[in-house]
C-alpha cells in the first residue's frame, strides 16, 4: 500500500503519493525506468509537486507496481491514485497561467502523435521490404525494426490519449464561465461524455479554426472519433451543413485509428446511414494497420452482416500491401478470410488475384478458396 505525509495542496499530496509509489519501483526497469530515461527532467517536475503527469503515466507505473507487488496492491492504490490525480489536475488548472500552458501542451502533443503515425508507416514499409528476403525477415535488421515499431505505437497511443486528456481540461476551463458541465478529469470514457453534443461539435469547431486554434480543432476532432459510431454520419452531415466539408477526412483518418471492432461499427454505421463513399474511405485508410487487425476488422464487418464492407477492406489490403503480407491476415480464421481475400484479389485485377493465390498457397491458407483457385 502506497502511503503519504499529512495533506497539503492536492498537487503536493499527489506529489507525495508519486513519491512513495516510485520508492517501491525499480529505477532500471519497467515503465519507470522508461519514463526516467526518456524525460528525466519531467518526472522530476512531477515528483517534486511543480507538475501532474498524464494519467497514463500514472497507469504505467501502477503496472511496474502490480508486477512486483502483486494485483492486491494496485487495488489498494489505484483507486487513491485516480482520485488524488483527479484532485491534483482540478486545483493544477486554477492557475492564472492555465489555459495558455494546457493549449501549448496540446499543441506540441498533436505535433508528437503525427510524427509518430509518420514513423510508424515508414517501419511498416521498411519491415515489408526485408519481408521479401527469407533471411533479412529474420535477421537483426527486422528484429530492430519491430522493436522500433512497437515503441512508435505505443508513442501514437499515448499521445492520441494524451491529447484528449487535455482537450477535456481545456473544455472544462472554457466552460467554466458560461456554466456549462464538463467531465471533472479526463478519465477512461471521457471523450465518451461529450458524445451527447454532436450539434454543438461544428460550431465549436468553426470557433476554434476562426481563432487560429488549430491543435484544439484537431483535438475536437480526435474527441469525436471516440464517439459513438451511430453519431458519425450524424456529425459527417452537421460538418457539412457548417461549410466544414474540409475537416471530414480528418475525422475519418481519426476513426481509422481506433481499435479493429470500433473501427468496423464506424464503417458499419456510416454504411447503414448511406454513406457508402466514407465508409470506404475509412476502410481504405484502415488497411495501414498490422494484418492481424485488419483480419479483426473483416471479422467483425462479418459479424455485422456486412460482408460487401468486408470485401472493400480486403480489396483496399490487396492494393495497399504485398500479396505475402495480405496472404498473412486469412492466419487467424481461414476458413473465413481466405476465400474473401481471393474474392477481393479477383474484383481487383486478375494478376493481384494470381499472385495471392501463389501466396495462399505458398503459406498453406488457401483450402477454404481452394475452389476459386
Amino acid at each position: 500500500m502506497v502511503t503519504g505525509e499529512q495533506p497539503g495542496t492536492p498537487v503536493e499530496e499527489f506529489a507525495r503519493f508519486l513519491r512513495g509509489l516510485t520508492r517501491m519501483l525499480d529505477v532500471t526497469a519497467g515503465w519507470f525506468g522508461v519514463f526516467t530515461a526518456r524525460d528525466p527532467e519531467g518526472l522530476r517536475a512531477c515528483l517534486d509537486g511543480a507538475d501532474v503527469p498524464p494519467w497514463d503515466v500514472v497507469e504505467s507505473l501502477l503496472h511496474d507496481l502490480a508486477g512486483l507487488r502483486g494485483e492486491h496492491a494496485v487495488r489498494t492504490a489505484g483507486p487513491r491514485a485516480r482520485r488524488l490525480h483527479e484532485a491534483a489536475v482540478a486545483a493544477y488548472d486554477t492557475r492564472p497561467d492555465a489555459p495558455a500552458l494546457l493549449g501549448d501542451r496540446l499543441d506540441s502533443m498533436l505535433r508528437e502523435r503525427q510524427y509518430a503515425a509518420l514513423r510508424e508507416r515508414e517501419l511498416r514499409a521498411a519491415l515489408g521490404a526485408l519481408a521479401g528476403d527469407g533471411a533479412a525477415a529474420g535477421g537483426p535488421e527486422a528484429a530492430r525494426l519491430a522493436d522500433e515499431l512497437a515503441w512508435a505505437r505505443d508513442d501514437h497511443a499515448r499521445s492520441g490519449v494524451r491529447a484528449r486528456e487535455l482537450q477535456v481540461r481545456i473544455d472544462a476551463l472554457a466552460g467554466r464561465p458560461a456554466g456549462r458541465r464538463f467531465p471533472e478529469a479526463a478519465g477512461p470514457g471521457a471523450e465518451e461524455a461529450e458524445a451527447g453534443q454532436t450539434p454543438e461539435r461544428p460550431r465549436r469547431l468553426a470557433r476554434l479554426r476562426a481563432a487560429g486554434r488549430g491543435g484544439e480543432a484537431h483535438a475536437l476532432l480526435c474527441a469525436a472519433a471516440h464517439g459513438r459510431p451511430a453519431e458519425l454520419p450524424v456529425l459527417i452531415a452537421e460538418l457539412e451543413q457548417a461549410g466544414l466539408a474540409s475537416e471530414v477526412p480528418t475525422l475519418l483518418w481519426e476513426v481509422a485509428c481506433l481499435p479493429p471492432d470500433r473501427l468496423a461499427a464506424a464503417a458499419d454505421a456510416l454504411a447503414a446511414a448511406g454513406r457508402a463513399a466514407e465508409s470506404a474511405r475509412l476502410l481504405r485508410q484502415g488497411v495501414a494497420r498490422p494484418v492481424g487487425e485488419v483480419a479483426r476488422t473483416a471479422l467483425a464487418l462479418l459479424g455485422a452482416g456486412r460482408p460487401a464492407q468486408a470485401r472493400e477492406l480486403f480489396a483496399a489490403l490487396v492494393r495497399a500491401r504485398t500479396p505475402e503480407e495480405a496472404a498473412a491476415v486469412t492466419a487467424s480464421a481461414p476458413d473465413e478470410l481466405a476465400p474473401l481475400l481471393l474474392d477481393a484479389a479477383a474484383g481487383v485485377s486478375p494478376h493481384r488475384h494470381r499472385d495471392i493465390t501463389r501466396a495462399l498457397r505458398a503459406g498453406g491458407s488457401a483450402r477454404a478458396g481452394r475452389s476459386r483457385l
